[in-house]
């Protein structure tokens, strides 16, 4: 009897199941179709606005793909999407952003073996490399897609990378003076102008006919007389090969201008250089710089110093209006605007799960009150089965009397029950409730201190020089600043009178609110003190009375002996045509030639010390040259944790390394490069790791 009522209660339950199992199932098929759908969708107007070069609606369509993607687990077309992002990123000259994402795109691409968009990515990275002037780094990631195109048989590929090698290579002469990569150059570019099409490889052969005639020209400033004369004839033979395409393309007619000059100047037909030159209009942006350039290179050749310096000036204006401040502050926003977005789907997700485990809450609820009515069931067929077993007996109604006592005791149970369950279910909504309302309050005082710090950022940063004051200051320079936590334990200060200009970094023990602190404190002694010092005063005896008016200061406050600031203090006097630096264990590094040298500290900070060293600070002095690039920093860089395993510091020894590399570039490409290689160090092959300490970096150039 007991078997029996256990396969009936199994059967219950199975047929119970039945439907709610396939109701879900048809429910992930119509959302998972949904979804391919808005994808679909979503990529045609892509398209659209990319055509139509909309390309703010066009990123903002391709960030609501990625989401879609995240949500379907579809990683292969999340990684072409970050690609095509990335593509848009740096089109607009946003190569910290592009760098970021071709690095996840690439993470991605690497575990699935896509080899075809993996390449793409390789030539992407070499091409952004090589705009910033990071050759290295270019040459190896274009490599790389050249090594995949022949593995895929992709001809057209092959040659597109073997052009930008040799371009690269080209470029190495007049950035590192290498003459044996430009004559490597060459002879590659013998090799491959046979195979280029004019109708199949447009644009190489384009791309070949402006750049390779100048390379040819650049080797015969080192060549002897006899191979000088062959390149200026390898020269014009490829230029001539171009010559038909400029009667139907004004733009490739443009920048052929500037070659023709050059070839005329180097066949020393000045008179034709300057007809031509004078007779070419120069309206717009890209004519005029055309203009400028073969402007420099006419005036070069004959050698009017006055002009050279003139046009020279003027190209290097236009070389740099393309990262102006302006224009990094844009980008800045943006990125920030983007995180924002981000943060916002992350929420969006999440109460999109909280409501799919309600949902599931709600479900169980619904499957135990349906088993509770099968097993009410049970018992009244149990019931049923014993007054049929009973009826020709004489007990049957004491036995029904007893079956409907048992029947109104366990409906009495299963009522008690009930209510046990609504007054749980009450006690759950209240704490809920509760929590709710917590959630809100801390949220108001998370925001209210949010908000608090963030005016003290606001007061921070005017008390520290703003851009316009250091360019009023130092011609050139650039402060690389990146808080740990809004505020910052890290600043700068700068100043000058008559006779000399004084820059200081200063890094103060702790980080954010405490660290901020401290910082108003030391900007403080450093204006009062710098009001008692005389055109004599050397930097080590202004970095005595820093120290000494800092720990009067700091002795009334009560501070504990162990708090102090790091600094760096540089004096540049351009009538001794000198350098003065003193050092509060911060050190200074100078580059000059493309070569770095580290100048030690004093191993003592601003105020007190556990080892009662009382002795002056030391002052280096150094005669400057004009290009000399001199910077400090606080260890917030050296320090950081990140790389493969996230074990190992950036350190002092890769930050000279990427000093020496971009110390002959202008101020904003600089700081553009140490904030790409600081976060891709912190992100490194989808792995993001906390920044640790505040950031500060400052250069300038004399």
């Amino acid at each position: 009897m007991n078997i029996k009522y256990h396969i009936f209660f199994l059967v219950v339950l199975f047929l119970l199941s039945i439907p709610k199992a396939e109701s879900q199932n048809n429910i992930s098929e119509v959302d998972t179709a949904k979804l391919r759908s808005e994808l679909r969708a979503l990529s045609i107007t892509a398209d659209t606005l990319n055509a139509n070069e909309e390309y703010d609606k066009y990123e903002d369509c391709l960030f609501q793909e990625l989401e879609i993607c995240y949500t379907l687990a579809d990683t292969v077309l999340s990684a072409k999407i970050m690609y095509d992002l990335a593509v848009s990123f740096a089109n607009t000259l946003r190569s910290a952003e592009a760098l970021k994402y071709l690095n996840k795109s690439m993470s991605i691409c690497q575990k699935t073996s896509d080899s075809a968009l993996l390449g793409e990515i390789y030539y992407k990275l070499g091409a952004i490399y090589a705009e910033t002037r990071i050759y290295d780094m270019a040459l190896d990631y274009t490599n790389r897609y050249l090594k995949i195109a022949k593995s895929l048989g992709n001809d057209k590929g092959v040659l597109s990378a073997e052009v930008t090698i040799a371009f690269i290579k080209g470029e190495l002469y007049e950035f590192k003076n290498d003459t044996t990569s430009l004559l490597e150059a060459l002879n590659k570019c013998e090799e491959i102008f046979p195979k280029i099409n004019m109708e199949d490889d447009l644009l190489e052969f384009m791309n070949f006919c402006i750049n390779v005639p100048n390379m040819y020209i650049k080797a015969m400033e080192f060549s002897d007389p006899q191979r000088a004369k062959y390149f200026l004839q390898k020269a014009d033979e490829v230029y001539c090969a171009g010559l038909p395409l400029t009667k139907e393309s004004q733009i490739f007619y443009t920048y052929m201008f500037q070659t023709k000059i050059a070839l005329f100047c180097a066949k020393k037909k000045y008179a034709e250089a300057k007809r031509h030159l004078d007779s070419f209009k120069h309206d717009s942006e890209l004519e005029n710089y055309v203009y400028v350039t073969a402007a420099c290179t006419y005036y070069k050749a004959i050698e009017d110093y006055p002009n050279i310096l003139k046009y020279t000036s003027q190209l290097r204006t236009i070389a740099n209006r393309s990262f102006s401040p302006e224009m990094c502050a844009s980008n800045e926003r943006r990125y920030s605007q983007s995180n924002y977005e981000e943060k916002i789907a992350e929420y969006e997700k999440e109460s999109k799960k909280r409501d799919l485990l309600f949902k599931q809450e709600s479900e169980r609820s619904e499957i135990w009150n349906q088993w509770m009515m099968a097993v009410m069931s049970i018992v009244v067929v149990i019931v049923i089965i014993k007054v049929i077993q009973l009826k020709n007996s004489n007990k049957v109604n004491k036995t029904l009397k007893k079956a409907n006592d048992d029947i109104n005791f366990r409906n009495q149970k299963l009522q008690e029950l009930q209510n046990q369950i609504l007054s749980q279910n009450e006690k759950i909504l209240s704490q809920n409730a509760l929590i709710e309302e917590q959630k809100n309050n801390l949220k108001k005082i998370n925001e209210h201190l949010i908000g608090s710090i963030r005016y003290a950022q606001r007061i921070q940063k005017a008390a520290v020089p703003s851009k316009e004051m250091m360019d009023e200051i130092f011609q050139e320079s650039f402060v690389f600043w990146q808080p740990r936590d809004i505020v910052s334990g890290d600043f700068y200060w700068a100043g000058k009178d008559n006779f000399r200009k004084y820059i200081i970094t200063a890094d103060c023990t702790g980080h954010g609110v405490p660290g901020a602190l401290l910082s108003m404190l030391g900007i403080s002694v450093i204006s009062d003190a710098f009001a008692t010092i005389t055109p004599q005063s050397t930097a080590g005896e202004i970095l005595d009375k820093i120290k000494t008016k800092f720990t009067e200061s700091w002795s009334k406050s009560g501070g504990n002996i162990e708090d102090g600031i790091d600094m760096a203090l540089f004096i540049v006097d351009y009538q001794a045509n000198t350098l003065q630096y003193a050092g509060a264990k911060r050190p200074m590094v100078m580059v000059r030639n493309n070569e770095s040298s580290l100048v030690k500290p004093d191993k003592m900070c601003v105020g007190y010390n556990i080892k009662k060293l009382e002795k002056p600070f030391t002052t280096t002095i150094i005669e400057v040259q004009k290009g000399d690039m001199f910077y400090a920093f606080s260890d917030g860089i050296p320090d950081q944790f990140g790389g493969e395993d996230g074990k190992q510091k950036f350190s002092q020894k890769n930050l000279l390394e990427l000093l020496e590399n971009i110390a002959d570039l202008s101020m904003e490409i600089q700081q553009t490069a140490i904030k790409a290689n600081v976060m891709n160090w912190m992100e490194f092959d989808g792995k993001k790791y906390n920044q640790l300490d505040d950031q500060l970096l400052v250069g300038i150039r004399i």
